[in-house]
C-alpha cells in the first residue's frame, strides 16, 4: 500500500475541533446559527467561495461570510475582520420536543500568514437542535486552531 493514501487521513490527526454546538430552538419558529470566525494568524480569501452550510432535519441553509477588506494592500484579497455569519432555519410547529442531530460544514479557504501556506479546509462540525421552551440564537466559534492544517510529523 501506498504512504501517499495515508496522507488525508493523517492531515487530520490533531487538529482541534470546537466543542459541539447546542442551538436552542422552539416549534413553529425560526431557530438561529450564528458562526463567529475568530482568527488571528489565518487569513480568509475574499475571493474564494468559501460557504457555510447548516443541516437539519428540516432541510439545510447557506451562507457565504462577508466582512470588511483587509487594510494592508498586500493582504487585499483576504478579510480584515470577518461579520458574524447568521444561519436561520424555519422549526415545523408539528416538531417534539427533544434532541435533533444537525451539522455544519464550513468550507473555508485559508491563508497562515506565519506559515505562508493557503489551504482549501472543509469541516463538518456537530450541532444539536433542543426543540423546547427556550429560543436563542446558538454560537459556534472557529478560531486558528480549527482552520490550521495540522503538521505532520514522522
Amino acid at each position: 500500500m501506498m504512504w501517499s493514501a495515508f496522507l488525508p487521513v493523517l492531515a487530520l490527526l490533531g487538529t482541534p475541533t470546537p466543542p459541539e454546538t447546542v442551538l436552542p430552538a422552539r416549534a413553529g419558529q425560526t431557530a438561529t446559527l450564528r458562526v463567529d470566525l475568530g482568527t488571528r494568524e489565518l487569513l480568509l480569501n475574499r475571493e474564494a467561495p468559501n460557504l457555510l452550510t447548516l443541516r437539519t432535519p428540516w432541510g439545510q441553509v447557506q451562507t457565504r461570510p462577508s466582512g470588511t477588506p483587509h487594510r494592508d494592500p498586500a493582504y487585499a484579497g483576504y478579510f480584515g475582520q470577518v461579520r458574524p455569519a447568521l444561519l436561520k432555519v424555519k422549526v415545523p410547529a408539528a416538531t417534539k420536543p427533544g434532541r435533533y442531530a444537525a451539522h455544519l460544514t464550513a468550507d473555508l479557504f485559508v491563508c497562515d500568514t506565519g506559515d505562508k501556506l493557503c489551504t482549501r479546509r472543509t469541516l463538518k462540525l456537530p450541532v444539536q437542535v433542543q426543540v423546547g421552551n427556550g429560543a436563542r440564537p446558538g454560537t459556534l466559534t472557529l478560531k486558528d486552531e480549527h482552520l490550521r492544517p495540522s503538521r505532520l510529523r514522522f
